[in-house]
């Protein structure tokens, strides 16, 4: 077959094979000549069963320009010398994004980049949460999931408990040993924290060396237990250098509070510890 012949000798069988989204090649009538490993897994189909592009893709009986309109079709833009892409969604549904590429003549690449690109968005979405030395949840995130437990929780009456931490004498760490040290510092108390919070609690870096700690489901008195687990494992911890602590402000979610409300209050909790002395927890 044509097809055959000219992937070997432009060497796309192995080069399509290996992308992580489906492909087809298709001819001047839609008929597929060539799928590759992904669209073969997407499309549980193969060249062998002599079908149209239209057919796996869309499901349909009839090209895809004559039921959505030739703007949709980047093999018929291509013809035509048009940008050969295309995005769009079927009443809603998944987006297609699509382009176009001429292998031959009559004989045309089509790339299916929609879970290819779903995915990456995905990745960075995840990405712009997540701070980068801790592997938690970065400000803006974790504020935008206090703001909805604590809708939660009013809507079902459950508890919800903040805890505010803070490691003592930071600066002093930072100056005194250099910024590397400081890092492996946070880092190691990040670790510490994720070992002692279940799968469902929600934990953020605030700021340099403080994290909020979202409890669900927890009444104040709970939340100090996990608390007190985090204190004496930081106090005991080899980090290298002496005197880590921490100092831990906790609050639950009261009737009246909204986020500011309870921030508020937990941060004076972390504050009052600042003040008693460190390495030690307030409730408020």
């Amino acid at each position: 077959m044509q097809i055959s012949k000219i992937i070997k000798k432009e060497g796309l069988f192995k080069y399509t094979d290996s992308l992580p989204f489906p492909i087809l090649i298709i001819d001047n009538d839609y008929n597929v000549l060539f799928i590759n490993r992904k669209g073969r897994e997407v499309f549980r189909s193969s060249e062998e069963d002599k079908i149209k592009c239209y057919e796996i893709s869309h499901s349909l009986d009839k090209p895809c320009w004559e039921v959505f309109g030739e703007d949709l079709c980047p093999v018929k833009k291509l013809r035509e010398k048009k940008e050969p892409y295309t995005y769009h969604d079927h009443e809603q549904q998944e987006i297609h994004i699509l382009v176009a590429s001429k292998v031959d003549k009559d004989i045309f690449m089509e790339l299916f980049l929609d879970t290819y690109i779903s995915d990456i968005i995905k990745q960075l979405r995840f990405l712009a949460d997540i701070d980068s030395l801790t592997g938690f949840y970065n400000r803006r995130k974790i504020e935008e999931i206090l703001n909805t437990e604590i809708e939660r929780a009013k809507r079902y009456k459950d508890p919800l408990s903040v805890m505010f931490i803070d490691i003592d004498n930071f600066k002093k760490i930072n100056d005194t040993y250099g910024h590397k040290k400081g890092d492996e510092v946070l880092q190691k108390v990040a670790q510490i924290i994720k070992k002692a919070v279940r799968k469902t609690d929600f934990v953020g870096r605030f700021g340099g060396e403080e994290f909020i700690v979202v409890l669900p489901e927890t009444s104040p008195e709970k939340a100090f237990h996990v608390a007190q687990r985090i204190r004496k494992s930081i106090e005991t911890a080899n980090f290298g250098v002496n005197g880590i602590t921490v100092s831990i402000g906790i609050s639950g979610l009261r009737e009246e509070d909204d986020y500011g409300k309870l921030f508020v209050r937990v941060d004076r909790a972390m504050y009052l510890a600042k003040r008693k002395g460190k390495n030690r927890i307030e409730l408020l």
